[in-house]
């Protein structure tokens, strides 16, 4: 499901992107916590479906993902991209609450 929902965002017209609407609720607490810029900063995120919302909050479009586990947990590293100015950046999801524990 998730590939699914990361195509159809790959596949949006870019002219016709919006401003995005300023972020609420969890997620904008969420953003006033982290803004996942590196490993250190990473947005602690309880599902997926977070990541990709707080993408849409900030307007951006998923280019690529990465899985990083190591001893030092386990990240989500998404590139996006600005589909305005066509910017690409790179934020860093820990996962570490969620991944892995689908069979706990």
């Amino acid at each position: 499901m998730m590939f699914l929902i990361a195509a159809l965002l790959l596949t949006a017209s870019p002219e016709a992107a919006p401003a995005p609407a300023p972020p609420s609720g969890r997620i904008a607490a969420l953003l006033a916590k982290s803004d996942g810029s590196t490993r250190a900063a990473a947005i602690k995120v309880r599902s997926v479906d977070e990541e990709y919302r707080i993408l849409a909050a900030l307007g951006l479009r998923p280019k690529s993902q990465a899985l990083i586990s190591d001893a030092g947990g386990t990240y989500d590293l998404l590139t996006a991209t600005d589909p305005r100015t066509g910017a690409e950046r790179q934020l860093w999801f820990d996962i570490s609450s969620f991944f892995g524990h689908e069979f706990d």
